[in-house]
């Protein structure tokens, strides 16, 4: 059983334009792997009735994309752009994650035979969430205590918690949403 929590949060002034850089960082890192999925997609697919192999060279079959590829590129992507440094990679691991259930839902049917719509690109502002994989776990990058949210880069982020936290069961993820105001959503799992 999983429970989510949602909590108001109130960064500062230099936290809360770190988190909006973030924010945009990520949404572009999401219109390019998403680009990467639909060329390869493009490159690959031919309808058969219009597609003749007779006059037309098939040429080099691109590999596939995929969420293991794209992971395997990060490193790649903060060497080219200095920027993604400061993100945290579990982050980025977290939002191509999401990438990639978006494209399962989109080819693959489900059990009734729907499919999902295709994936977008996200324009400036629609992307208004990222999540941390591990909260409060030896090797997390951020910690959850005494109504703060620590991070190395940011510090402090103090929380408001307005209904009591269950003691039975275990923190495990945590993301933080762009609204009206800044929310921070906390997944627990029983012990």
């Amino acid at each position: 059983m999983i429970l989510t929590f949602e909590y108001r949060i109130k960064p500062n002034q230099k936290q809360a334009e770190c988190i909006n850089q973030w924010l945009e960082l990520l949404r572009r890192h999401w219109n390019y792997a998403l680009g990467q999925r639909l060329d390869w997609l493009r490159r690959t697919r031919c309808a058969i009735d219009r597609c003749s192999l007779i006059s037309e060279t098939i040429g080099e079959i691109p590999e596939k994309v995929n969420y293991y590829t794209q992971q395997s590129d990060l490193k790649q992507t903060k060497t080219l752009f200095p920027d993604y440094k400061n993100i945290y990679c579990e982050v980025q691991q977290m939002n191509l994650q999401r990438l990639e259930k978006a494209w399962k839902r989109w080819l693959v049917p489900d059990k009734k035979g729907k499919r999902g719509g295709r994936p977008r690109f996200k324009k400036a502002g629609q992307l208004r969430s990222f999540s941390f994989s591990r909260v409060n776990h030896p090797k997390a990058v951020i910690k959850f205590q005494n109504n703060c949210l620590w991070t190395k880069k940011w510090g402090a982020i103090p929380v408001v918690i307005h209904r009591p936290i269950p003691e039975s069961f275990i923190l495990k993820t945590a993301t933080i949403v762009k609204k009206s105001r800044w929310i921070l959503c906390l997944y627990y799992s029983r012990r």
